[in-house]
Formats: structure tokens, C-alpha cells, sequence
């Protein structure tokens, strides 16, 4: 936590760019790489951590993140048209999470956990201090 301050205006500077250049409609994880439900919470908690999440498309994430939705079994997968699994759906309610999405609790996007876990673990982790 708080490992952001080891960079140079610079390299902020150019992270923002690059993660701000990684929305098509969903996010992809690499130059010239498909969208990927899950980069759309990695790139986006990214974002959210360099106070600059609401400068993308929420509703081109959105529409994305649930065109790999499968509507009989549930969950969401990598891409559109093939099968969910557990981390794509984590990380795909998640990411909808990051952008307000419905009645979805906060999450805390460096931990991944929702912003309620990550409030008790810090009382838990001042009741070890002490």
C-alpha cells in the first residue's frame, strides 16, 4: 500500500497514458491483445488507485464485461462466447463494482475484497498491534 509514491511524476504520468490506452471497449492487458473481462477490474483498479478511473467509458466497460455473461449457467468468462469460470466472474463483478455498478458493494481495488472486509481487517490488525 501507498507504493505509488516510490514513482517519479514521470512514470505516473506515463502509466496513467498507458492504462487510460488500454480501453477498447473492455480493457486488454497488453498492446495489441483482445479485451479481457478481467483486466476490466485489473487496469480499472489501476485506475481507480490513480484517481483517474472516471475518465474511460463506464457504459463501453459495462456492456462489455456482460457481453461474456452466460446466461444459463451464470458467471462471466474471459471472452464473449466461451464458458465462465470463478476468477473471470470474481473479477468481473468487481470491476462493475469499480464504477458504481447497481446496489454492488464498494471494493477496494488494491485488495480486492469489499471495502466492509477491508474496514474490519484494519480493526483486526490494530487489535494485533496492541
Amino acid at each position: 500500500m501507498n507504493k505509488l509514491i516510490c514513482l517519479s511524476d514521470k512514470e505516473i504520468h506515463c502509466l496513467k497514458q498507458w492504462c487510460l490506452n488500454r480501453q477498447q471497449n473492455g480493457f486488454n492487458g497488453r498492446v495489441n491483445k483482445p479485451t479481457d473481462s478481467c483486466y476490466s477490474f485489473w487496469i480499472g483498479a489501476t485506475l481507480k488507485l490513480l484517481d483517474i478511473l472516471h475518465f474511460t467509458n463506464y457504459d463501453d466497460n459495462i456492456n462489455y464485461i456482460f457481453e461474456t455473461f452466460d446466461d444459463i449457467t451464470g458467471g462471466f468468462s474471459k471472452w464473449p462466447g466461451f464458458s465462465p469460470d470463478p476468477l473471470h466472474t470474481y473479477m468481473g463483478i468487481c470491476a462493475l463494482s469499480l464504477v458504481n455498478f447497481s446496489n454492488l458493494k464498494k471494493i477496494h481495488p488494491a485488495l480486492v475484497i469489499s471495502e466492509d472486509a477491508y474496514q474490519k481487517l484494519k480493526i483486526i490488525h490494530e487489535n494485533w498491534k496492541n
